[in-house]
């Protein structure tokens, strides 16, 4: 595991001192991701209740995240469909051959 490192970052114009054993540059781009969500939120809802922005921003990413998450699942039930193609073609191969 990797040295924490402290790591500034301006979300929403507040900056921030983040620690982590995380690689600084990804610290800085979560960061600004997160900022340009919560800035994208902000002008969509134009809401006062920096509250309220931040947690319809943090609803946005979960979203993102679950959307993701399905996809993952769906495309690793087309990798275990595929390998069991891949494994009995494979086996009809060597029995053709052993003939």
């Amino acid at each position: 595991m990797g040295s924490m490192e402290s790591v500034r970052v301006v979300i929403f114009g507040v900056e921030y001192s983040i620690k982590s054993d995380v690689d600084p540059d990804i610290t800085k781009q979560v960061a600004q991701y997160v900022n340009s969500k919560i800035t994208e939120i902000h002008e969509k809802t134009a809401s006062r209740d920096n509250l309220k922005v931040a947690v319809l921003s943090l609803l946005n990413i979960a979203g993102e995240l679950f959307e993701l998450k399905a996809r993952q699942n769906e495309y690793a039930g087309k990798v275990d469909e595929l390998e069991s193609k891949i494994a009995d073609i494979t086996n009809k191969i060597d029995v053709a051959l052993d003939s």
